[in-house]
């Protein structure tokens, strides 16, 4: 099945199977949130979902491109992500009585299946993607950082230090006088 733009799965009819039945779905998003200040496009996910004893299982891939601030030069860049993942599911509400279920686990370790007998594949989808970034991503090997280039007088360094350099350039001729 083709999921596009969506990463909600309804698996009523998955629930009802026996343990190992499964269900394989190729997830397209033009955009995805990572985080508050970071979109990732182009975001791909091949997911098999496997019943298991109390739930489902859903593990596959995701990949995509994030846009995210180089930490030399401050500017917004694309960078790659593709990472596998795996997330337990538990149910709500059983789906043959309409019960409500309590956790069987800690609910930090499993996502819920919600009422409609729906999943969301977001956290997951969201936790690896970030955990494949670069914790101090660089837009390229040779970026030169903020500021870096050439000067007027030809000098490579750091332009934001001009204003000092020529405060030293000052006194050095004051003292000379």
């Amino acid at each position: 099945m083709q999921l596009k733009n969506d990463t909600r799965i309804n698996v009523a009819q998955l629930m009802k199977e026996d343990v190992g039945a499964f269900r394989t779905y190729d997830v397209s998003l033009n955009w995805f949130a990572l985080a508050q200040d970071v979109m990732a496009r182009d975001v791909t996910a091949q997911v098999r979902l496997t019943r298991i004893g109390d739930g489902l299982l859903a593990t596959g891939t995701v990949a995509g491109t994030a846009i995210i601030e180089c930490v030399r030069c401050l500017e917004m860049y694309d960078q790659p992500f593709a990472a596998d993942f795996d997330h337990e599911y538990e149910p709500s509400i059983d789906v043959r009585s309409g019960a409500p279920l309590g956790p069987l686990a800690p609910v930090e370790e499993v996502g819920t299946i919600d009422e409609s007998h729906e999943l969301d594949l977001t956290e997951p989808f969201r936790q690896v993607a970030l955990l494949d970034l670069p914790i101090k991503p660089i837009c390229r090997d040779d970026c030169p950082g903020l500021g870096q280039g050439s000067d007027d007088d030809g000098d490579v360094g750091d332009l934001r230090f001009r204003i000092l350099g020529d405060l030293l350039d000052d006194d050095e001729t004051a003292e000379q006088n």
